[in-house]
């Protein structure tokens, strides 16, 4: 068992399956909890601070964000039909703050509006 599964263990006790793939993916070989910070968009600090259950964010959000990131799941998005979680993830960052007027971005922009898993409030920050 590794050191974070050892941390993570003490602060959760029964450890969350998406914590135990923020673990792994930290743990993989190549890897670090930088590396992994900056694939699901978020800080070091952030990562740190879930692993040991004091994460003062949203953690539904955070979660949210690890499992699209991690856990490769398939979504199916009212625009493009069956996409990757990490996809549908990246579309939504992109529909919270509309900052373009390409036709794609402003029909993907429409669309995360008006589906049920875009939140007004968006994902957690930092």
């Amino acid at each position: 068992m590794s050191a974070r599964m050892q941390i993570a263990r003490q602060a959760w006790g029964e450890v969350p399956d998406w914590i135990e793939a923020l673990v792994v993916a930290c743990d993989a070989e190549g890897s670090s909890q930088s590396q992994v910070a900056r694939r699901i968009g978020r800080t070091p600090g952030v990562v740190s601070a879930a692993l040991n259950n004091k994460y003062r964010g949203s953690m539904t959000a955070l979660e949210n964000r690890v499992r699209a990131v991690l856990c490769a799941e398939q979504v199916s998005c009212p625009a493009l039909g069956w996409i990757s979680s990490a996809d549908c993830l990246q579309w939504r960052d992109h529909a919270a703050a509309m900052n373009s007027s390409s036709p794609m971005m402003v029909q993907m922009f429409r669309a995360c509006r008006n589906c049920p898993v875009f939140t007004k409030e968006g994902d957690d920050v930092g």
